[in-house]
């Protein structure tokens, strides 16, 4: 099983600390992210939101804790007047080939909120877990409004406040908010307590 750490980083912007406008910011970590990269597998990808909470989203992915632990200090270094972290979390990604998870697929939006369940979950039996996760895949691959979509259900237990974080790039909003509604129906949803704050951005551009 290969195994990718996960970060995500929400900033508020105060670009006038530098004079800078947003393009030059996102060229300037992705050069931080280049330099990163000569140490190990490390890949950032920028969004743009317009939530209150978050104008910059950043998505890393890294072989190491310490190598995103070296990315952040770096990037606080350099824009650290700049940036005004609102939230931030930590995950496993686990996967029999991660490599995919590392190209860079060209969809537009990012989706991500942390979840945590029901203790109650863990105390069924694997073969009812089992069922009732079937139940919800099926669910969102029957969907047709589930194409272009990109799932990522990564592993937080004890790294973080939350047990998974879960993240969604996506090509239409509106289709994967039409996706979201149906799972509703699903009887997974009874084990969910908490799923925010959720957060959406639009991919930067470096060009």
């Amino acid at each position: 099983m290969e195994e990718l750490f996960v970060s995500l980083h929400c900033f508020k912007l105060d670009l006038t600390a530098k004079k800078m406008n947003k393009k030059e910011l996102v060229c300037g970590i992705e050069e931080i992210a280049k330099r990163a990269a000569k140490n190990g597998t490390f890949i950032c990808r920028q969004y743009l939101s317009i939530k209150h909470n978050a104008d910059l989203m950043l998505f890393n992915l890294a072989d190491s804790y310490e190598l995103l632990l070296s990315f952040k200090e770096a990037l606080l270094q350099g824009f650290g007047k700049i940036l005004n972290e609102t939230y931030s979390y930590l995950s496993v990604y686990e996967h029999p080939n991660a490599s995919y998870l590392k190209e860079d697929n060209k969809l537009k939006y990012l989706v991500a909120y942390p979840v945590k369940k029901d203790p109650k979950w863990y105390l069924l039996e694997e073969k009812e877990q089992n069922r009732i996760t079937k139940e919800h895949v099926n669910l969102a691959v029957s969907d047709p409004n589930n194409e272009n979509i990109r799932s990522y259900t990564t592993y937080s237990f004890a790294i973080d406040d939350f047990e998974f974080l879960v993240l969604y790039e996506v090509e239409s909003l509106a289709k994967w908010m039409k996706v979201a509604r149906n799972l509703r129906k699903a009887e997974a949803r009874k084990w969910i307590i908490v799923e925010s704050p959720v957060f959406v951005g639009r991919k930067a551009e470096t060009v």
